[in-house]
C-alpha cells in the first residue's frame, strides 16, 4: 500500500483508507462517472511505453464509452472492494503477474535476491503448483541460503495467501480457476523477470 503522508487532519487519513491516494485523478473519474450511472462493462491491462494502464469499456444509456486508468494501489484496491474483474482469465493472468512482480520485488528487497531464487527454487516445488514449480526448477540457486530461505518462505506465502483471497473472495473465482490464474502468473513471472532482479534464470516460456 502506498505510504500516507503524515498529517494531523484526521478527515483526510479517513478519506485516504477509502478512496485512497490524492493523486489519482484517473481514479477519481471513474468513481464520480460509476457515481452519475455508467457501469462497467469489460477491464483489459495494456502496456503502453513500459506504462501500464487499464482500459475500461464504460456503458451508460446503452452508449459504450471507453476509459484509460493507470495501473495502481488504489485501482486495485477498488476493483477487489467492488469485485471488478479483467475481461477474461488470461487478462486477470495478466493483472497477477504485475501484482506479483511488484509483492515479489519488495520481498527480494527485503531478503535478497538470491534467498528469493532459492526459496522460488525449492519452496515452490514442494507446494506443488503445476507450472510454477516446473518454471522454478530452472532457476539457478546457492546452497548457502538455507536458513534465510526458510525464513522467508512464511512471507511468501502471506504473500500467495493474499492474492488467492483476493481472487477467490474479493473476484469470486472458484478454487480451481484460482489456483489456475496464480499458478499461471507465478510461473509467467518466474520466466520472465528474475533477470531484472539479479536472479540468473534459464527458463522456457510458458504457452
Amino acid at each position: 500500500m502506498e505510504p500516507f503522508r503524515m498529517t494531523r487532519d484526521w478527515n483526510s487519513l479517513i478519506r485516504y483508507a477509502l478512496e485512497g491516494a490524492e493523486g489519482e485523478p484517473f481514479l477519481r473519474l471513474l468513481k464520480e462517472r460509476l457515481r452519475t450511472g455508467s457501469q462497467v462493462v469489460s477491464v483489459r491491462l495494456e502496456n503502453a511505453g513500459g506504462k501500464p494502464e487499464y482500459v475500461l469499456i464504460l456503458s451508460l444509456h446503452k452508449q459504450l464509452s471507453e476509459m484509460r486508468v493507470p495501473h495502481s494501489e488504489g485501482f486495485t484496491s477498488w476493483s477487489f472492494d467492488t469485485g471488478t474483474r479483467m475481461s477474461d482469465e488470461q487478462q486477470e493472468q495478466t493483472r497477477f503477474v504485475l501484482l506479483l512482480g511488484e509483492r515479489l520485488a519488495a520481498l527480494a528487497s527485503d531478503v535478497g535476491p538470491d534467498v528469493l531464487m532459492a526459496l522460488l527454487s525449492n519452496h515452490l516445488p514442494a507446494l506443488g503448483a503445476p507450472r510454477a514449480s516446473e518454471a522454478a526448477r530452472h532457476l539457478r540457486t546457492s546452497r548457502h541460503v538455507d536458513s534465510a530461505v526458510r525464513r522467508a518462505a512464511e512471507k511468501l506465502d502471506f504473500l500467495l495467501v493474499g492474492l488467492a483471497r483476493a481472487l477467490g473472495r474479493s473476484l469470486k473465482y472458484d478454487e480451481a480457476t484460482t489456483g489456475r490464474i496464480l499458478d499461471g502468473a507465478l510461473a509467467q513471472w518466474i520466466s520472465q523477470t528474475p533477470r531484472t532482479l539479479g536472479l540468473d534464470a534459464q527458463v522456457p516460456h510458458p504457452s
